[in-house]
């Protein structure tokens, strides 16, 4: 089997608009694959914060008291939380007008999370006391994640214990990636449940199943719709996803995304419209 290394940048993708529902003819397999990728790692990160943000994970969001600010170690543990995945380098304010919570997360300087990636910039999380749903918004302003400048809004529940008693953050998404050679954006649905690990506060040991569906959209015009059917999973010692697969359909038909049987490596297996198998190799970008 031929292998190839996907590029996270490629001069035919750009702008992502996510206006058209239907399938361009502009766009490859291969295209398709790419840009997903750019935005599918930028995301992952915007669920971390999003998840260990909780109070489930002992992040204190009912004071208007800074991280930064507290006056001892317990209360700072407490304002970063226990999961370990808020740092120095992160500072959350709270602020309670009546019933809606705000709470600004900024990260300064080139502040790494557990995987390596590298943040900086700032995310506001809005919720209301008296929402039954417990729905949360998130708005992304010029967040940079790895040298991707991010953008665009979060919408989700998050419940501590579901069916399977597990915490699972899931809703809506539409974002816009910035990069050298154009902004990718993506409107879709998505659900993220903390399959292993959840009965421990620290998100080192954290497995994470995801699922959802989307439409992507390039700088051409071209679109193209993502959907996991079979859920990914992302084992806590591991980089990259090691099982799950995705379907891409594209104008000449559909392409599939098999990450495999479990094993932690950077391969996966590319099955295009026409029969074609190919072994991809991962790619991880880094701040530049």
């Amino acid at each position: 089997m031929k292998s190839f290394k996907i590029l996270l940048f490629l001069v035919a993708l750009g702008f992502i608009s996510c206006q058209n529902d239907n399938v361009s003819e502009a766009i490859t397999s291969e295209a398709a694959v790419s840009a997903e990728a750019v935005i599918e790692e930028a995301e992952s990160v915007l669920d971390d914060i999003s998840i260990y943000s909780e109070s489930s994970f002992g992040v204190d969001m009912t004071t208007s008291v800074t991280g930064k600010d507290a006056t001892s170690k317990s209360e700072n543990t407490s304002k970063y939380g226990r999961s370990g995945f808020f740092r120095d380098c992160a500072n959350i304010t709270v602020t309670v007008d009546g019933n809606t919570i705000t709470a600004i997360i900024t990260f300064t300087g080139d502040c790494l999370n557990n995987d390596g990636n590298v943040i900086t910039g700032t995310i506001t999380k809005v919720w209301s006391l008296t929402d039954t749903n417990a729905e949360r918004t998130i708005t992304i302003n010029n967040l940079s994640i790895n040298g991707y400048i991010i953008n665009g809004t979060k919408t989700y529940v998050f419940t501590s214990s579901n069916e399977n008693g597990n915490p699972e953050m899931t809703g809506s998404v539409n974002i816009t990636v910035e990069t050298d050679e154009g902004t990718f954006s993506k409107v879709g649905t998505r659900t993220v449940e903390i399959t292993a690990g959840a009965d421990t506060d620290t998100c080192y040991d954290d497995e994470k199943t995801i699922s959802g569906s989307c439409i992507y959209t390039d700088i051409s015009g071209a679109t193209f719709s993502v959907e996991i059917t079979t859920p990914l999973v992302k084992p806590a010692e591991c980089l990259y996803i090691a099982s799950g697969i995705k379907e891409y359909t594209i104008a000449e038909g559909t392409t599939t995304l098999d990450y495999g049987d479990g094993t932690c490596d950077n391969i996966a297996t590319k099955t295009a419209p026409d029969g074609t198998v190919t072994e991809i190799e991962l790619g991880r970008k880094r701040n530049h």
